[in-house]
């Protein structure tokens, strides 16, 4: 029986007999353990190509339906495959199917000899149309869903690879490519790709690098711009995919030497990035003697260049990019591995590469003032950087609350529209930095990032130098390992003793009779980590966690013009931070000063201890981002404080003692009401706030209505007024309610209220939440 299940002929012949349509187009139908070659006579000819078909995890999905459902399944994928085919390819012919194993299907064709780039768009429509219909066949045949994943690769023989390694090589390609999530939308046809090779380049931009401590600009990234605005980025995505090795090369050595053509002169600190793709890093023999030379013919440094490798790289290429940035370095050029956080690296691989430069990805820095994850991800980052002797630049850098917190966490430089956008030629001059670990004007209590660590500071055992050891562990006998005594000459620290250390010295062999007698200068750390009153507690942990090993518990010393003022335990002052962690998650809104995430839902679950009904109000703005884009972060943040005004006003006007504003982040904010008032409420707020934000845009735009503007998918487009999209649902608490439950409903009623025009007000008019 399960032979039956393995053996392809059975299958295609049974399938065959029952639909005869089906007889003829395929020539050939091979059982698994059938050679390819036997088809092609032992040799490649022609313009083949191979698609592959995988139903994922069949083996797990179809254990328990059953022989004749899972035959059904696979006859359903079969079927789209060869019908599909014809749609697709009309002039293509296939020979036949061979079943590798049970739903891993590989199908031999031969196309018309297009072109690759034309070949891969046919392919893509062929992916979707198989997986769709096979898709809705399956629900048909069993109820079930199926992840069917089809590849695609040319067959390219070579005079140096036996026939078998070229269709080994062409499989396991098409494999690697079914398992990416690809949207044909997002990339250039090949109409515009050969524009793209048509018209070149006009240029490239450049985008300042920031210091975020000296707020001087210390490099620049280039970025490449086309005549026909074709995304140049999407075609070397593009290229990559489809294998066009040399189309991608060439197209990224033209954006290299038209980035270090147009850069001018740099100063001696100042460096150029230059983004390395795929493509150069298939040449890593000969790429980086390329760049040399090209580095030479403008008279530029090598250790200006900084060469940037993006972490959204696969598997095997991650693995070989250590020895790749090793043939970089041997030549002089700095190294940068882009896109931190957002590919399929990990940190002992990125601690393998020892680049001179992490860039954490946006993903990272979006957000981050108010996401303690993200924050926590980066000061991690910048920890292993430093340890590592690179710096951290974290990239998409677009609000002033983003930069302080960025700044406050020690990053070394940022990048992003707040800091300075693309532009030619190169940007010049620098920005003001915010103070370090200020948070902004978030309020955290007594608690501030910005305190000094004198604050914490505690009276200290101190001796001179000349005292001997036996004195100073009789000083120290009553006293815990963690306790320390500093060493001073005069007023001047002059070294450290952690009573922990001075018993392990004094423990090993003949240590008493070596040390006892000898001056404490001799066991002492002459060199501990010693920072005045006024230095940022942030600033302190930094420097305390940022030292070797064997010495990150030991006591700071404190010191006031140089002179001693006490200690502080490592433990102390990471406990300090952690409340000021808590404080901040707790506390309000950097920007409109409302209660944000932590504290709503407090107030959420206060009010169901207290089985308080209440009405929950959600409020979105709508076309806000494209506002952004078009009038800068800065009137962004008017809109913002705007709508914080008009919800906090209304509740005041319409609503009751006792309700709740509050800001999730961004855009979002929320209301809690008393139940009856949630009406009156969200009237007021759209009366204001319609009368209002028109005063925001310039009377040009106010007059047409509506501001030109990029969408998400890059596309320029009319976009209305920003208007407000208010969800209303009612909580009883009757029943318990966890606020999972509450953020599935508010997605729905926000979903539902954003999708009509202009400001809308939207009830929720299924059963209340909590209700019995």
């Amino acid at each position: 029986m399960n032979q039956q299940l393995f053996d392809s002929s059975i299958m295609f012949k049974h399938m065959l007999e029952q639909n005869k349509s089906l007889a003829g187009k395929v020539p050939q139908v091979r059982p698994r353990m059938a050679s390819l070659l036997e088809c092609t006579g032992n040799a490649l000819e022609g313009d083949l190509a191979i698609l592959t078909l995988q139903v994922a995890d069949f083996h797990l999905k179809f254990s328990g339906i059953g022989m004749e459902a899972g035959l059904a399944c696979l006859r359903a994928c079969l079927d789209e495959a060869i019908e599909r085919f014809s749609a697709v390819y009309p002039e293509g012919a296939l020979h036949f199917i061979q079943e590798a194993s049970p739903g891993d299907y590989v199908l031999l064709f031969e196309h018309d000899g297009r072109d690759p780039d034309e070949l891969f768009f046919l392919y893509l429509a062929y992916r979707a149309a198989v997986t769709q219909g096979a898709t809705e066949r399956m629900r048909l045949v069993c109820g079930e869903e199926i992840d069917l994943r089809v590849g695609f690769a040319r067959l390219e023989p070579d005079r140096d690879m036996p026939p078998t390694a070229v269709l080994f090589a062409a499989v396991c390609k098409a494999k690697r490519l079914a398992q990416q999530k690809i949207d044909a939308a997002a990339f250039p046809s090949p109409v515009e790709i050969k524009n793209l090779f048509a018209q070149g380049f006009t240029g490239v931009v450049y985008q300042p690098v920031v210091d975020l401590v000296t707020g001087m600009t210390i490099g620049w990234e280039a970025y490449a711009r086309g005549t026909s605005g074709i995304p140049i980025q999407d075609a070397l995505r593009l290229f990559e995919l489809t294998g066009s090795t040399e189309k991608a090369l060439e197209v990224e050595q033209g954006l290299c030497r038209l980035a270090v053509s147009g850069i001018g002169r740099l100063k001696p600190r100042q460096k150029l990035f230059l983004n390395v793709g795929p493509a150069t890093l298939c040449g890593h023999d000969i790429q980086p003697r390329e760049f040399a030379r090209l580095i030479g013919e403008f008279d530029l440094e090598r250790n200006q260049m900084v060469l940037e490798f993006s972490e959204r790289l696969s598997f095997s290429e991650l693995a070989a990019l250590p020895e790749i940035l090793d043939a970089y370095r041997d030549l002089g050029f700095l190294t940068a591995i882009d896109d931190v956080g957002a590919g399929q690296s990990n940190m002992m691989l990125l601690a393998r590469l020892r680049p001179d430069f992490f860039k954490a990805d946006i993903t990272l820095t979006r957000d981050i003032e108010c996401n303690p994850f993200k924050r926590l991800m980066v000061e991690t980052l910048v920890l292993m950087a430093e340890k590592t002797g690179a710096k951290v630049i974290a990239e998409g850098v677009e609000t002033e609350l983003a930069l302080s917190s960025l700044v406050s966490m020690g990053v070394h430089a940022g990048q992003g529209y707040y800091l300075g956008a693309p532009a030619y030629p190169k940007p010049e001059g620098g920005m003001p930095m915010p103070p370090k670990a200020s948070f902004g004007q978030a309020s955290v209590g007594d608690w501030k990032c910005s305190s000094p660590v004198g604050d914490l500071l505690a009276p200290c055992l101190e001796v001179d130098t000349e005292k001997r050891v036996g004195d100073v562990k009789a000083l120290l006998a009553d006293k815990p390992a963690m306790c320390s005594v500093v060493v001073v000459e005069g007023r001047t620290p002059a070294g450290l003793l952690m009573n922990y250390n001075l018993d392990k010295a004094l423990s090993s062999k003949f240590g008493i009779d070596l040390y006892h007698r000898k001056r404490i200068t001799r066991l002492m750390d002459a060199s501990p980590l010693c920072v005045e009153c006024d230095t940022p507690i942030e600033e302190a942990a930094r420097l305390a966690m940022n030292r070797v090993a064997t010495k990150i518990y030991d006591d700071i010393v404190i010191t006031l013009n140089g002179e001693l003022r006490g200690t502080v335990s490592v433990q102390k002052m990471l406990d300090t931070l952690a409340k000021v962690q808590v404080e901040l998650a707790k506390g309000s809104n950097p920007l409109t000063g409302l209660p944000g995430n932590v504290a709503i839902e407090q107030e959420f679950q206060r009010r169901g201890r207290e089985k308080l009904p209440c009405s929950m109000m959600y409020v979105d703005l709508d076309n806000f981002k494209v506002y952004n884009d078009v009038y800068g972060f800065s009137q962004g943040d008017k809109v913002i404080l705007l709508t914080s005004r008009v919800l906090r006003e209304a509740v005041s006007r319409q609503g009751s003692p006792g309700d709740f504003v509050g800001h999730v982040g961004g855009d979002d904010f929320v209301v809690i009401a008393a139940r009856g008032a949630a009406d009156a409420v969200a009237d007021a707020v759209v009366t204001v706030f319609a009368t209002e934000v028109p005063r925001l845009y310039t009377p040009e735009d106010r007059d047409r209505g509506f501001i030109r503007g990029k969408s998400r998918d890059g596309m320029e487009k009319d976009f209305p007024l920003i208007t407000l999209s208010i969800g209303i649902l009612e909580c009883l608490f009757a029943a318990p309610i966890t606020f999972e439950d509450l953020s599935h409903r508010v997605a729905e009623v926000k979903k539902f209220a954003k999708s009509r025009a202009g400001n809308s007000v939207v009830r929720d008019r299924r059963a209340p939440l909590g209700a019995l």
